[in-house]
């Protein structure tokens, strides 16, 4: 290319171009893609013109390829090749039988709602894909927001204000005690139980931030003997008595026994938590994203 100027590869162009040398003729390239033989004609020419060299030879039977169009024939078929190929992966986004939905949610969301969630939205979409980010719920609105995940689950006691929710479902929490706590299988509140040293989840998470306001609200303040990231390290040292932690009920109860665990339910409350979808905009998602969202909600009615 002549003043080392850049050739931006029109498709229609490049199209037009493969049909004439396949066919042999302008005027059979336009017949088969529906164009103008003046248009098929002038766009060719055009091309020539811009990249500064003769791709056809032009003769009274037809066309045939120079050198040059020899070599650009090559790269335009396989330009050609990964625009179908990119179009028909798209067709597949488009009516939702495949994707990626990114999706966040808080430790308690992806504990107790998605693996049922996941599986049978699954079942009726083999073909989707999901990445799965586990965050804090604060996090979570913040990555909605910025676009960075599709859609996120999270509790529903934080800021939400700039994106769109829905309402999702709701867990009751509960102590979880060695039995050899003193106060184990004993019907206690949460005030009694907080002069007691407290297995924490890490800072920021949303059941850390509210148990810290609840304490807070009740004049006392939270006995902090370790901070971890997990559910299953909050059992494993509730259960060795290095305090109590405060877990979703239905994320504890199935461990209790093998863990040597104590729960002590509360009935207050604010021991019952609501969670939301969150979207940035419904309007904006993908297809997939959509029949993912509208099967998380066909869950909540039913």
């Amino acid at each position: 290319m002549s003043g080392g100027k850049r050739f931006d590869f029109d498709l229609t162009t490049l199209r037009l171009f493969e049909a004439a040398v396949r066919l042999g003729s302008i005027s059979a390239a336009a017949e088969e893609q529906n164009i103008a033989i003046s248009a098929v004609s002038r766009r060719l020419s055009d091309m020539e013109y811009r990249l500064g060299t003769a791709l056809l030879y032009r003769e009274v039977r037809g066309v045939d390829v120079t050198p040059a169009g020899a070599a650009m024939l090559g790269h335009a078929r396989g330009l050609l090749r990964l625009a179908s190929r990119a179009s028909e992966d798209m067709k597949d986004y488009i009516d939702g039988s495949q994707g990626v939905i990114r999706v966040a949610a808080n430790p308690s969301a992806v504990s107790q709602f998605l693996p049922d969630v996941f599986q049978s939205f699954r079942a009726e979409n083999p073909s989707v894909r999901f990445e799965l980010k586990e965050m804090i719920s604060d996090a979570i609105v913040r990555d909605i927001r910025d676009s960075h995940v599709d859609i996120g689950i999270f509790a529903g006691m934080v800021p939400h204000s700039e994106i769109e929710t829905f309402p999702f479902s709701e867990d009751r929490l509960c102590a979880v005690v060695a039995k050899t706590h003193p106060l184990a299988s004993k019907d206690v509140s949460f005030a009694e139980l907080a002069a007691y040293p407290y297995i924490a989840l890490e800072d920021g998470s949303s059941l850390s931030v509210q148990l810290e306001r609840l304490a807070e609200e009740m004049g006392a303040t939270l006995n902090v003997a370790v901070r971890v990231r997990s559910f299953d390290s909050v059992r494993q040292l509730a259960s060795r008595d290095i305090g109590f932690g405060v877990l979703p009920r239905a994320v504890a109860a199935p461990y209790a026994k093998s863990d040597g665990l104590c729960l002590i339910e509360f009935d207050e409350p604010w021991a019952k938590r609501s969670f939301l979808i969150g979207v940035r905009e419904r309007a904006a998602l993908s297809k997939s994203s959509e029949r993912f969202l509208m099967h998380m909600l066909n869950q909540v009615k039913n």
